[in-house]
């Protein structure tokens, strides 16, 4: 297991690394990284990392102290903001070390990546944990009396065992909770795109980066946003690639994995990545139309790659050694006997890294909200023109679409719960009492974003489904055995995405429309 944790007893006094052994047990497997250590004080760390480690998850910059797995993006950037920047080749946990010990923690929102790290500075006796943007990396902490616990395990927290009802509520409806809320009463994670100081017994806790604080332009230029699309996309696979190793790649056969495989070996066959795809890897499945081998084949065959399959790995299938415990149930954890084949035929390769077409769908899905936007406007005309184009277009009822997305979103809360589509209800099957108890209704999707009517709608409903993208993350197996790393996560792309106008995104059967464009040719 690569894991690690630290504990800081709040009230100053001395911490005895006994006092954590239990949650240090809890790592289980792995080795003790070198820089394993007692912090002197108030103050204690621990790591631990599997012998195949991409990095190692401790340390240590001139009298600061830090845990956490970090992956930099702008690597070269932060080094230039260092005093005296740790040597070439150094890990980018050391480097993150160097630029707080010159700037402070008020570089840490300037930090592209996929991180998650905690800094003990015991000159100032401050703690800072941080967390990228996207939540790619997690991390957990909870409170024990006057010792705070911080851990990118959850499995660390398992002593209190009192289950979080909300987040079961929240999981039951959704597949995932608010991004904070876990399975365990007694913990919490960190916000993606946040930070968490303590000094002393005060703690503050704040938002350094979130979705929400992006609004798509009212006008842009499309060749001009594609290729911006398109350079930027290309710095995301060239960085994801680069220190790979043996990198291999998802390759479903869709836009998004195709995508990045097509990308990842245009870069290397130009020269401007010293790395190319080992393989790719196919989950096939011979339900209904779900056999994508057609497309996917192509790809592979067009760049002369090794396409590798997993074929007809069913939700719940397994080889008798039954479903993993996990504390981070995930939506996609029925099929965790394919994942753990698949990370198996990777890391049997020598591959460490595998990269995935995960975002795209989240951050670049438009949705018909912007009508809805045109008519809390008053834009009546406007709003039917884009109607008719949309039903010319799919073959649909013009009145169909106005009631869904002219007329429902403005009815009163009690018509629109009538007008609903199934998966907008509360399922038989969850208990009368849960649902009443805990609001399991307000807690589905379609309610989440109720209200969103006027000028507001399509944006925030874009920002929220950027803001869901953490939980589907994939953690157990592949935390693990190899890293999943993902194109589309990077923060610039992610940034420009969410301030294309509806109309760079938004076509009849055009989806991602600027990632067509990107890809043409």
């Amino acid at each position: 297991m690569n894991a690690f944790v630290c504990a800081l007893r709040t009230t100053g006094e001395p911490l005895q690394r006994g006092e954590i052994f239990p949650a240090i047990a809890r790592l289980a497997s792995g080795r003790p990284d070198r820089l394993s250590w007692d912090g002197g004080g108030a103050f204690t760390a621990a790591a631990r990392t599997q012998p195949y480690a991409l990095r190692p998850l401790a340390a240590r910059w001139r009298g600061l102290v830090g845990v956490g797995d970090v992956r930099l993006d702008n690597g070269r950037e932060v080094r230039r903001w260092c005093a005296a920047p740790p040597p070439e080749g150094a890990p980018d946990l050391q480097l993150v070390l160097a630029a707080i010990d010159t700037r402070g923690p008020e570089c840490i929102p300037e930090l592209l990546g996929d991180f998650a790290f905690v800094v003990w500075d015991p000159r100032a006796q401050r703690l800072v944990a941080a967390r990228d943007a996207l939540g790619v990396k997690p991390l957990f902490y909870g409170d024990r009396a006057d010792v705070l616990i911080l851990s990118s395990r959850l499995r660390v927290f398992e002593d209190d065992e009192r289950i979080d009802r909300d987040f079961v509520a929240d999981f039951l409806v959704q597949g995932a909770s608010d991004g904070e809320r876990t399975i365990w009463a007694g913990a919490r994670a960190l916000p993606a795109g946040s930070l968490l100081v303590q000094r002393g017994t005060v703690r503050e806790l704040r938002r350094y980066w979130t979705p929400d604080a992006f609004a798509p332009t009212a006008v842009a230029d499309a060749a001009e946003q594609r290729e911006r699309f398109r350079a930027l996309f290309r710095e995301a696979v060239a960085r994801r690639v680069d220190g790979a190793g043996n990198p291999w790649a998802q390759l479903s056969g869709g836009l998004d994995s195709s995508s990045v495989v097509a990308t990842a070996e245009s870069l290397w066959r130009e020269g401007a990545v010293g790395q190319r795809l080992a393989a790719t890897v196919t989950v096939v499945d011979d339900i209904g139309q779900g056999d994508e081998r057609a497309f996917s084949d192509l790809v592979a065959r067009t760049f002369g790659l090794p396409n590798e399959q997993l074929s007809d790995w069913w939700a719940w299938r397994d080889d008798g050694a039954g479903a993993p415990r996990t504390d981070e149930p995930r939506p996609i954890l029925p099929f965790f006997e394919r994942d753990q084949r698949l990370v198996r035929l990777v890391r049997s390769a020598g591959g460490s890294v595998l990269l995935s077409g995960l975002g795209s769908d989240h951050m670049l899905h438009g949705t018909l909200g912007y009508i809805t936007d045109l008519v809390g406007r008053g834009r009546l005309l406007a709003a039917g023109r884009e109607l008719a184009r949309w039903a010319v277009a799919t073959h649909q009822s013009f009145w169909h679409l106005a009631a869904q997305h002219a007329v429902h979103p403005f009815l009163p809360r009690g018509l629109r719960l009538r007008a609903a589509a199934a998966h907008a209800r509360v399922p038989a099957w969850i208990a009368g009492g849960f649902v009443a108890q805990y609001a399991v209704r307000e807690r589905l999707p379609f309610w989440r974003l109720d209200g969103l009517t006027g000028r507001e709608r399509f944006r925030r409903s874009i920002a929220w489904q950027v803001s869901q993208l953490q939980s589907w993350i994939e953690r157990d197996p592949f935390g693990d055995e190899i890293e999943l790393r993902y194109p589309f996560l990077y923060r610039p792309l992610v940034e420009l995405s969410l301030r294309l106008p509806p109309e760079l995104r938004t076509r009849p059967l055009q989806q991602k429309w600027v990632l067509r464009e990107a890809m043409r040719g």
